[in-house]
């Protein structure tokens, strides 16, 4: 008799890297203000950076300061009449902590000031125990397919299981090397944009990872 069963496993993690999303940008009549504004604000968060680096050890982990964006376009008023020209000048930068309290140091002298935006805050694994808990996270739904299959072959009267096949979810009836998941998600969370001012508390959200897989077995 074979059995074919699909399982799966699930970890919730405290984090370790907290990556905020912000952006710095300003907007108005005058291209070139709302331009060297925008370009002023990134050089700020940019020596920010180099300072943080500094510190030692260092509560950041990698930064990145993407090329300012600008767009114009034209509003119009309730009556229907067109009103002057509006520009817009935009820089998106992200910067990545390995020291929680000093991201919520961050937050609060950052997030209240004119021109930045703080979108959301990413909770996430070092690369290193990402790799290790998806190891072991597969490895526990591949002990749960077995455990499964085996319910199964005893409830139908037969004995243990032996495995035929295990793959990624799909691969038992997909040709071989057609698939569009490899078994394992992460979900990083993101917080929503934290509230600036004294004494930001930031609650870091654990990060969830699923892993599933199907196997085929046949009874001894």
């Amino acid at each position: 008799m074979q059995i074919t069963v699909s399982a799966q496993a699930r970890a919730s993690l405290p984090p370790e890297r907290a990556t905020v999303h912000m952006d710095l940008a300003f907007e108005g009549g005058d291209k070139q203000q709302v331009l060297s504004q925008t370009r002023i604000l990134a050089q700020e968060f940019s020596r920010e950076v180099d300072r943080l680096k500094t510190l030692s050890p260092s509560p950041t982990t990698w930064s990145a300061v993407l090329p300012i964006a600008t767009r114009s376009w034209r509003p119009w008023a309730q009556d229907g009449a067109t009103l002057p020209l509006r520009h817009g000048a935009r820089c998106p930068v992200k910067l990545k902590f390995r020291d929680f309290a000093a991201l919520a140091s961050f937050v609060d002298r950052w997030g209240g000031r004119e021109g930045v935006t703080i979108h959301d805050v990413e909770w996430t694994l070092t690369e290193e125990r990402r790799a290790s808990e998806t190891d072991r996270v597969l490895a526990e739904a591949v002990r749960n397919a077995t455990q499964r299959a085996t319910v199964m072959a005893r409830a139908a009267g037969a004995g243990d299981v032996e495995v035929l096949e295990i793959a990624d979810p799909g691969f038992l009836q997909r040709p071989h090397g057609v698939g569009e998941f490899d078994g394992v998600a992460v979900r990083s969370a993101m917080g929503g944009a934290p509230d600036a001012g004294q004494g930001v508390d930031l609650q870091p959200e654990d990060v969830e990872m699923v892993a599933v897989v199907d196997a085929r077995f046949t009874t001894r």
